[in-house]
């Protein structure tokens, strides 16, 4: 089968050193492409080489994660617009981007989630001013990014490593056609109920798979580095969760993760 990995970090230097390894596993295991992405300047400087090292196997996004944009009070988004208009040909999403209220400073709070609101909106409008979409990363921050993603429209985007509950993501089907659910590792944990009801449910022309690697190692492989090639036992735990067929199943994800990320 093919399958495409639409959120990996394999720049990471826990898993960079082996990369050649990483892509024939990728093979062997007909994941035919990973997309890499960025979390600041430099990780997005990463990702755009390994796109450039390995053509039209990997792909880049570029954007800072709200753990790194809660930080970050100097709100230019220059630096990112000049990646994009550099690596037009490899770049195919901002981000990731949203909220993560897990690490917040207690005294500096309310700074640090206006800081995450400013980027995202940053990032959102430079995914509108190049027709890109955008990857949205939320933790701990179920209701804030439901209310933000509506408020400001933020209507084209994937919900990266789903795990949220089925009403989350009701709510989101009902305010726009173009935002995705991609499911990584969580989904194949055992604990994860109201995930794997989630996948159960959602339309499948709207469902991606990714890995985050080298991060949320499958259950079948848990405790290891993740790695793209693992997007295979996401894939096999779907199709125990789904009444569509493996085949039907994996056609439609393949279909989707290129659109989504407008991948030809």
């Amino acid at each position: 089968y093919m399958i495409i990995d639409t959120h990996a970090h394999c720049y990471w230097d826990n898993i960079e050193p082996r990369i050649g390894e990483v892509v024939s596993n990728m093979v062997k295991n007909k994941v035919t492409k990973a997309v890499q992405i960025g979390c600041d300047i430099e990780s997005s400087l990463k990702a755009i080489a390994l796109a450039k090292l390995f053509p039209g196997i990997f792909y880049a996004t570029v954007g800072h994660h709200p753990e790194t944009a809660q930080h970050i009070s100097d709100y230019s988004i220059i630096e990112f617009e000049k990646l994009i208009l550099e690596n037009r040909d490899c770049i195919v999403a901002i981000g990731e981007t949203g909220f993560d209220h897990h690490y917040l400073t207690p005294w500096i709070e309310s700074k640090q989630k206006m800081n995450q609101e400013k980027w995202w909106l940053l990032q959102w409008e430079l995914a509108q001013k190049y027709n890109l979409p955008l990857v949205i990363h939320t933790r701990d921050a179920r209701d804030a990014t439901l209310e933000f993603m509506i408020r400001h429209n933020i209507n084209r985007a994937v919900i990266h490593c789903y795990s949220e509950d089925p009403i989350f993501a009701q709510s989101l089907l009902n305010f726009s056609d173009e935002i995705y659910f991609a499911f990584g590792g969580i989904l194949t944990y055992k604990k994860s109920e109201l995930v794997q009801e989630t996948a159960k449910i959602l339309p499948l022309n709207r469902i991606l798979l990714e890995t985050d690697s080298p991060f949320l190692s499958p259950q079948a492989v848990r405790g290891t580095v993740n790695e793209p090639a693992h997007t295979r036992y996401i894939f096999d735990r779907l199709c125990e969760i789904r009444t569509e067929s493996p085949k039907e199943i994996e056609d439609t994800i393949y279909q989707n993760s290129l659109r989504f990320y407008g991948i030809s």
